[in-house]
């Protein structure tokens, strides 16, 4: 597998964002965008409806069962006005680093240095979009099926629905049952598309910095009395880079916010389905689990590499032959040290930085939550028997 060029990288990104109704480079919003966007608000705020009808301690496990769509449906819709609103600092964002990316495929032995990585966040964003399209088809398609099985077993028809959700008229007839099926159905899909498309945005981004950071810091470690005069160029490349990295964070760092606080209430919630659960539940909730942490481990793992990686250009200019350069080369190399000091890194709106130890921080918030849960469950009669 050969490295993929900058527009295979983004070419489902740019498809996603035509889809949605905001393309690349084209300051519009089109009509589709409103009717997709509307069509989830209402599917989130009947879900939101259904819960609420159920709080209570006896009903705590029909409400985690539907906790996990309404918070990624509700996760889904602000990442999104986040995404529309910032548009074109990600079009100007992604058509500097289609420069610096340029670059660096044209040099065999920069082109060397970064291949491994761009191979991994290649595959993975292709397998993080089959994941979510494999859940979210199990959540859609499989409420026929347990309706036919329903049938089968009792000669009664069981107007189920893909997800739980509260309207103004009744579902108990084959036409208003197909009118919400329909609605759930593309609400799901439309759901997935918003995420995964912010998600992997996201990782291909960060990575794109990540090499930038990566090859300037095997260019310093070359830097010798023959190419001393390289110095002051390398100066202008980091003050770019970290300028790109700034924009990076201003884009996400609410859609990161977004996920830490919803993360932790969607893996709490599952885990208590799993645990207190029918088996029938098991097969669901293990896939949106695993969407659900290959998410947040996604978004801390790239968020470390670029602490990293920043960090790496002041050890890289420190183990320079710095002691030979004259005195002004040695202050130029000063500078670069002194700035990589302070590491860039991605944050959830500033409060927290997201790393490997934000990941283990709202795992270690969904443990708190689910030994909440289990402490004030109260199962019903139906439920214990």
């Amino acid at each position: 597998m050969d490295v993929p060029s900058y527009d295979d990288l983004l070419k489902q990104i740019k498809y996603n964002f035509w889809l949605l109704g905001i393309p690349y480079d084209d300051p519009k919003i089109y009509i589709r965008y409103f009717i997709m966007y509307i069509s989830l608000v209402l599917m989130a705020t009947e879900e939101v409806l259904f819960i609420l009808s159920k709080i209570s301690t006896e009903d705590l496990l029909v409400i985690t069962q539907l906790a996990p769509c309404s918070c990624i449906g509700i996760l889904s819709l602000l990442k999104m006005v986040c995404l529309t609103v910032k548009r074109k600092k990600i079009f100007s964002l992604t058509q500097s680093l289609k420069v610096l990316y340029v670059n660096i495929i044209n040099d065999k032995e920069k082109k060397d240095v970064i291949s491994g990585n761009m191979k991994v966040v290649s595959t993975l964003s292709k397998y993080f979009f089959v994941l979510n399209v494999v859940l979210v088809s199990v959540y859609n398609f499989s409420t026929p099926i347990f309706i036919l099985y329903d049938y089968i077993t009792t000669q009664k028809v069981n107007y189920k629905l893909p997800y739980q959700v509260i309207v103004p008229f009744r579902t108990d007839t084959w036409a208003t049952w197909l009118v919400i099926y329909i609605h759930s159905v593309l609400c799901g899909f439309i759901c997935v598309l918003y995420f995964t498309t912010v998600d992997v945005l996201y990782c291909i981004l960060s990575s794109q910095i990540c090499n930038n950071f990566t090859i300037l810091s095997k260019e310093l470690l070359k830097i010798n009395k023959n190419n001393v005069t390289n110095v002051k160029n390398i100066i202008m490349q980091h003050q770019h880079i970290i300028r790109l990295s700034e924009e990076l964070e201003d884009i996400f760092n609410l859609p990161n916010l977004f996920n830490v606080l919803v993360g932790s209430v969607e893996i709490c919630a599952l885990g208590f389905n799993l645990t207190m659960g029918s088996l029938t539940q098991i097969p669901g909730c293990v896939l949106f689990l695993s969407s659900v942490l290959l998410q947040i481990l996604m978004m801390s793992v790239f968020g470390e590499n670029l602490i990293r990686e920043s960090q790496n250009i002041g050890d890289a200019a420190f183990s320079c032959e710095w002691y030979k350069f004259d005195a002004k080369t040695r202050k130029f190399i000063l500078i670069i040290i002194t700035r990589a000091h302070k590491p860039q890194k991605l944050t959830a709106y500033k409060f927290s930085t997201i790393s490997y130890g934000s990941f283990s921080k709202i795992i270690s918030t969904s443990w708190s939550y689910f030994t909440i849960l289990k402490t004030v469950y109260k199962p019903s009669e139906s439920n214990a028997i």
